[in-house]
């Protein structure tokens, strides 16, 4: 019963780092702590970027969630391997 409860936290993991990287716009960069806005000077009508603030998760959230999906699903095996062998 345990490996199920390890294989289901997961999943969750995965689900939850998938969200997460959907959420926050799924970049396929990296981590950005800004993003680029375009505006107009009313008066002299010339272009210009401005930074606006922001946390936008990047891959990393997506390979974060797999890399605890992988490591959740692998001590599920490793007990349901060892409660086989003992006889459980």
């Amino acid at each position: 019963m345990k490996a199920l409860g390890f294989r289901l936290a997961g999943i969750g993991a995965m689900v939850l780092g998938f969200v997460f990287w959907m959420y926050g716009g799924a970049r396929l960069g990296w981590y950005a702590e800004f993003y680029v806005v375009e505006k107009v000077d009313p008066i002299m009508e010339l272009t210009y970027t401005e930074e606006v603030p922001a946390f936008l998760p990047g891959v990393e959230a997506l390979a974060l969630g797999f890399l605890a999906f992988v490591a959740l699903m692998a001590i599920g095996a490793l007990i349901d391997r060892k409660g086989a062998s003992l006889g459980a």
